[in-house]
């Protein structure tokens, strides 16, 4: 951290990581929306943790192999019925 002060003994400059500030009531409410974002942060990682939990739990995970089972034995009787109909179309 760092102040400036220089040719001007009214005006205070801080510059704090790259940031300047010209009061330490704008550092305040830059920490202010920092720990803001922060929460909101943890928040959505808690919600999105929570998210991926209920997507594997056993249920959600016996519909979603259900329905691609289903996919791969509609295919395979899609095939058989066609074998079916292309063996009597040659006959």
């Amino acid at each position: 951290m760092r102040l400036y002060s220089a040719n001007f003994p009214n005006i205070i400059l801080i510059k704090i990581m790259g940031m300047q500030y010209n009061s330490f009531k704008e550092i305040d409410e830059r920490l202010m929306v920092l720990k803001l974002q922060r929460k909101i942060e943890i928040e959505s990682l808690k919600l999105n943790l929570n998210q991926a939990k209920s997507n594997l739990r056993p249920l959600q995970l016996a519909g979603s192999l259900k329905g691609s089972f289903q996919k791969i034995l509609l295919t395979f009787a899609i095939k058989k019925l066609k074998a079916i109909f292309n063996r009597r179309r040659e006959s």
